[in-house]
């Protein structure tokens, strides 16, 4: 009699699949919370009035001086809310003007730190030499991810 459950046991048998494995949850992205109010300060010093005039040649060492500058904070987890550039002049219209040919430098040498559209506002700053640029940048506040 057991014989006979055992084999009617095993006719009935039927195949399982196991389960698939779940897939693991993608990471969520990184939540912007707000804007530090601390900015990080650099300052790089350009060739103003090649940099004025796009000499390719003044535009490279600007991007030079920008990338080590921003060495410590390019690390691809940063991304300016808000910079701040001060060009150095005796009067602020030419101060301004090489402030304002700075930017898009800061953006062809880190697109990740400084997109495209990141706000910029451009001043004077009397006390700095003609050529000397002070930059003041503001980054997001990152709302930190729980470790798992």
């Amino acid at each position: 009699m057991l014989l006979v459950l055992f084999l009617i046991g095993l006719g009935t048998a039927v195949a399982v699949d196991p389960p698939k494995p779940e897939p693991k949850p993608e990471p969520e992205p990184v939540k912007i919370v707000g804007m530090k109010t601390d900015p990080v300060k650099f300052d790089v010093a350009v060739s103003p009035d090649a940099l004025v005039a796009g000499d390719p040649g003044a535009e490279k060492r600007a991007r030079q001086a920008i990338e080590r500058a921003i060495g410590p904070i390019d690390r691809g987890q940063n991304e300016a809310a808000l910079v701040l550039i001060f060009g150095g002049a005796e009067s602020a219209a030419p101060g301004q003007r090489v402030a304002e040919a700075l930017r898009p430098q800061m953006s062809r040498t880190s697109s990740g730190l400084f997109p495209k559209d990141t706000p910029s506002r451009f001043f004077w700053d009397g006390s700095l030499e003609y050529g000397e640029v002070r930059l003041e940048v503001f980054l997001f506040a990152k709302e930190e991810t729980p470790a798992p």
